[in-house]
């Protein structure tokens, strides 16, 4: 019975000293702002937004990133994130309020559909980045 009294209270203070370890661990990564990946703490701004994103195949896609002071279209594949341009960020942010606005009536691929511009940008992305033979 003693024995088995000693076990326990010896399995309970390695989980509390275990336990103490990784909390002293979290509070200096957190210190160190590893591991905030979405924010993590109240009032710190993510820094890279995804604006938009489009797959263009099962393996590929492409995405409009908002950086500080820029947007940055980027290709993203299984293996690689290649950047294919620049837009300017007025325009961006002119096109986004725009497309909030503007009533959702019209027809989808219409002259006056909110996502023409996107459209757009893709087409002249695709025809920018497809391997000619």
């Amino acid at each position: 019975m003693g024995s088995t009294v000693s076990l326990l209270l010896r399995l309970f203070v390695s989980l509390a000293v275990v336990i103490g370890i990784m909390v002293f661990a979290g509070a200096v990564l957190r210190r160190r702002g590893v591991g905030l990946a979405s924010g993590g703490r109240p009032g710190k701004r993510v820094l890279v937004d995804v604006v938009a994103r489009r797959g263009l195949s099962r393996n590929a896609a492409i995405a409009i990133v908002r950086v500080p002071g820029k947007h940055l279209v980027v290709g993203v594949t299984e293996s690689a994130v290649n950047l294919l341009g620049e837009l300017d960020a007025d325009a961006v942010e002119a096109e986004e309020t725009e497309e909030q606005e503007a009533p959702r009536t019209a027809l989808a691929g219409g002259p006056q559909a909110p996502g023409t511009a996107w459209k757009t940008l893709l087409d002249t992305m695709r025809e920018r980045t497809v391997r000619r033979r």
